[in-house]
């Protein structure tokens, strides 16, 4: 899933859902990765739900990647303490076989 602009209070259900579904509708899946890439902002709201989504793929035994992550997403991270729940060192691996919806944007 590629994520656009700023992901905040008015955007992260969406992007929630829209994950949610995914592992509903694909019970074989390993790996779903959020690409960052054109990430602009990110709101505490946000950092909730992006909680809410590594719950749910970890209880449903899929590894979430969270890819292309600009800079001050990073640092929110670790201030927060969540960077090592997020970030693994198979992070930075490339995509291989994972679902990656690049027609679906969020955000902005």
């Amino acid at each position: 899933m590629r994520l656009a602009g700023d992901l905040d209070y008015e955007s992260i259900d969406e992007l929630v859902d829209a994950a949610s579904q995914l592992l509903a509708q694909q019970v074989d899946l390993v790996d779903l990765h959020l690409d960052f890439s054109r990430l602009t902002f990110l709101d505490s709201a946000a950092l909730s739900g992006l909680l809410l989504i590594h719950r749910r793929t970890s209880h449903s035994g899929v590894e979430l990647h969270l890819d292309q992550r600009p800079p001050f997403l990073d640092r929110v991270l670790e201030v927060t303490g969540l960077f090592g729940q997020f970030i693994t060192s198979d992070s930075h691996a490339a995509a291989g076989d994972s679902t990656l919806l690049s027609q679906a944007q969020f955000g902005d």
